[in-house]
């Protein structure tokens, strides 16, 4: 019977492995939009992850905790070389963006944690600037993105004490909205960094808000500030939405575009 088992299952196990790599073996003019969907949210290039709560930041209710949580993305205390301690406001998503950004992750809550209710935040960290993604997308990044590594954030709520404080106490006025909107995401610049392990890490110059089909914000990262080659084997990513600390790892070993490393 184990036999038998073992047989049945190997042909899907070839099935998977002849398709998993299907950007190195298909020109994207034939790509379906199942192969898309795959390859914008689970492949080298896209990881679905489940955010964490700052430390101090409790459980996501409003009035729990203080939205400044640890320093930087993650509050690891020695960690993030001393980086300020700043909150962010929470600000609504606007501004459309012309990408098709297509097959985001969904935002979900539930779940039980330890301290009670919990909710849960799951999305798509994606590296943008990679030709795969772009020639799925079809549709080019801004050009104030030029020369710079993008990393997109998308489907995370963003969370704080501060937004509600506000809203009660102010109807708000487009200039007050705008100058909320610079200081967060000038804010966003010192909870984000992108580090090859062994290396030194770096932040982005450059954050934009933009929306499709989900939250997206849009990390660029100085090219010149990188050196990605073969013996890189991991990078890690790291950003802090108001009380939420959202990671992703990737490897460049697997980022391979017929033949050549695409970021």
């Amino acid at each position: 019977m184990l036999a038998l088992a073992g047989a049945a299952m190997a042909p899907w196990d070839l099935l998977e492995a002849s398709t998993s790599d299907f950007w190195n073996k298909k020109d994207p003019s034939k790509w379906s939009q199942d192969e898309i969907d795959r390859l914008t949210t689970k492949s080298p290039w896209a990881r679905e992850v489940t955010a964490q709560y700052a430390p101090g930041s409790g459980d996501g209710g409003y009035g729990n905790g203080s939205p400044n949580g640890g320093g930087y993305p993650g509050g690891q205390g020695g960690q993030g070389g001393g980086m300020p301690r700043i909150g962010i406001g929470g600000i609504g998503i606007g501004m459309p963006r012309g990408r098709g950004m297509g097959g985001g992750g969904g935002r979900g809550r539930g779940g039980q944690g330890n301290g009670g209710n919990l909710s849960t935040y799951k999305g798509t960290v994606r590296w943008e600037s990679a030709q795969p993604i772009l020639d799925a997308l079809k549709t080019p990044l801004p050009d104030a993105f030029a020369n710079h590594y993008v990393i997109s954030v998308i489907d995370f709520p963003l969370l704080s004490d501060r937004r509600r404080q506000d809203t009660d106490q102010d109807s708000g006025s487009s200039s007050g909205q705008q100058q909320d909107d610079k200081k967060m995401l000038d804010d966003l610049k010192q909870f984000t960094s992108l580090q090859p392990k062994d290396k030194d890490r770096a932040q982005p110059g450059i954050v934009q808000r933009q929306t499709a089909s989900g939250n997206i914000f849009l990390f660029g990262f100085a090219k010149e500030f990188f050196d990605f080659g073969k013996n890189d084997h991991e990078v890690d990513f790291s950003t802090r939405l108001g009380r939420l600390v959202i990671r992703a790892k990737f490897d460049p070993r697997e980022m391979m575009y017929h033949k050549r490393l695409a970021v």
